[in-house]
């Protein structure tokens, strides 16, 4: 009887088995970075409008829509958001992403409901938002958001 190697040497059969490693590995590194790419659920009030914020100041809509209670009135609110944003010039932009979020006070309206008040490095005008807490993670309601007087 004769061997069938079918032409494959120990080296081949070698290198074949170090690229089928090299493949996997590859795979989960991919894998692994597109769930690190994924959104962060905000686990509290704190994080779902300092996300929200932070996303929106970047100029990252599409990330900061993650951290909005969906609705009709908010969609609204938030595409006039955005449309600001890319209304102003270069410069403008560059400051806004390089401003600082100051956060003045988070308080509890009830276990779903708390007021963030906020206001950014560059205009200092004091803001006002509502997050509430759905399955998703925290999220902001805009049409409750408004603006503060200063004092």
């Amino acid at each position: 009887m004769q061997d069938a190697n079918y032409g494959l040497t120990l080296a081949m059969f070698k290198n074949i088995k170090a690229s089928l490693f090299l493949i996997i590995g590859l795979l989960f590194i991919v894998i692994a970075c597109n769930n690190s790419t994924d959104e962060m659920k905000a686990d509290n009030a704190l994080d779902g409008g300092r996300y929200f914020i932070e996303n929106c100041m970047q100029g990252d809509f599409s990330k900061a829509k993650n951290y909005l209670l969906i609705s009709p009135k908010n969609q609204a609110i938030f595409d006039s958001l955005s449309a600001h944003y890319f209304l102003l010039d270069k410069e403008g932009r560059q400051e806004l992403r390089q401003a600082s979020i100051q956060i003045n006070e988070i308080r509890s309206i009830d276990a779903t409901h708390s007021s963030f008040d906020y206001q950014n490095s560059l205009d200092k005008i004091a803001q006002k938002m509502m997050v509430v807490a759905t399955p998703e993670g925290w999220k902001v309601d805009l049409q409750y958001s408004f603006p503060q007087k200063t004092k």
